[in-house]
């Protein structure tokens, strides 16, 4: 028996959870727009509320827990893990291809000609070796938040491995274990990936203990429920901002998952507390959260160059920067989406139906 497996499929779909991917994605767009108002507005201040490091960090927790369970309620075979990779490469890969593309033409074309550029010069010269690897998000100067979805191709791979441990418990430690083993180990691994796969592990795991904490705090009244949601988001949402803390380190994604882990163990496993959440404005955010993350990095440096060619570094500009890169990123976002994800994901479903009577007659 395998504990992911059992538990995956007693649960179904989470609507608050998916509405706040999208949410998440409305942070690391605002941080993203901060980011290029401090480019071209450096005399005028603007509080750092922002935590994108902080989303992301959310995003692969509940990949851990929603594409682990997705793949533990059919349970680990070579089948099933083969028509697994073939759902996330049409999930993920279509619109990485159109964005990395766009993003690589504009940098190749475009770019050299605007007083802001898409990348910091210091990231060195674009070459055909970085555009060719860019397309699995090695390397990110095309689209930087690219670097993300490496880590979630890497996190794909090893989450076969991880459901396979959900037979025992001492295995499920000893995996927990080498998560840990695999980010202190002493080499700089590409983007961090290293640091990233116990977000994964540790969202995997809320299928064995998210219900048993769930029914503990439904006994707690509504104030204490409401103040611990509180004082968890607080701890991993505000650290970051106060400590500073960098990408390069390992213990803010250690802080930050251990409080957002049980945050989205209440949401999955407590739903009807998290209701206001399944509004459709909310669920709209859901739907096109993948789109916005990959396509308004590109988008907004053609703004702000367009912006402040007309009306300088001026307030105005700044304003004017703000309110269409919000507008033209939803926009912008819903277009991918509907054009190319979903068309996406259809194209997988068709060839795999395509595959399978090629393969039954073989």
């Amino acid at each position: 028996m395998n504990l992911y497996g059992e538990e995956a499929k007693r649960q179904g779909f989470c609507i608050p959870l998916h509405a706040l991917r999208g949410l998440a994605a409305i942070v690391v767009l605002f941080a993203h727009v901060r980011e290029r108002l401090d480019e071209a507005f450096p005399d005028v201040s603007f509080i750092n509320v922002f935590n994108g490091s902080a989303a992301v960090i959310f995003f692969y927790v509940l990949s851990g827990l929603v594409v682990g369970a997705s793949l533990a309620k059919v349970g680990v075979s070579y089948k099933s893990t083969a028509i697994f990779f073939h759902r996330r490469f049409f999930r993920i890969m279509p619109l990485m291809f159109v964005t990395v593309t766009l993003g690589g033409l504009y940098l190749l074309y475009i770019d050299p000609h605007m007083k802001y550029s898409l990348i910091p010069k210091e990231y060195g010269d674009f070459t055909l070796l970085k555009f060719l690897t860019s397309y699995v998000g090695y390397s990110l100067k095309p689209n930087p938040p690219i670097w993300s979805i490496f880590v979630e191709l890497v996190a794909s791979l090893l989450i076969p491995l991880m459901i396979l441990s959900g037979n025992k418990i001492t295995n499920m430690i000893l995996v927990f274990v080498g998560c840990i083993a695999l980010s202190i180990i002493p080499i700089n691994f590409h983007h961090h990936w290293n640091f990233y796969m116990i977000c994964f592990y540790l969202g995997l795991t809320i299928l064995v203990w998210g219900k048993w904490f769930a029914e503990r705090l439904s006994h707690l009244s509504n104030t204490a429920f409401w103040l611990i949601v509180a004082m968890l988001f607080v701890a991993f949402y505000v650290t970051r901002r106060v400590t500073d803390a960098g990408f390069g380190d390992l213990w803010i994604v250690y802080w930050e998952t251990a409080f957002v882990v049980p945050l989205v163990a209440m949401i999955y496993y407590m739903p009807e507390r998290f209701s206001w959440l399944s509004s459709k404005v909310f669920t709209f955010l859901g739907d096109i959260s993948f789109s916005l993350y990959l396509t308004h990095f590109v988008l907004l440096v053609v703004l702000l160059n367009i912006t402040t060619s007309f009306f300088g570094n001026t307030i105005f500009a700044a304003v004017l920067f703000c309110l269409s890169s919000v507008v033209c990123a939803l926009m912008l976002a819903l277009i991918s989406y509907r054009k190319i994800e979903v068309k996406g994901i259809k194209l997988g479903k068709n060839i795999g139906k395509q595959c399978k009577p090629a393969a039954e007659l073989s």
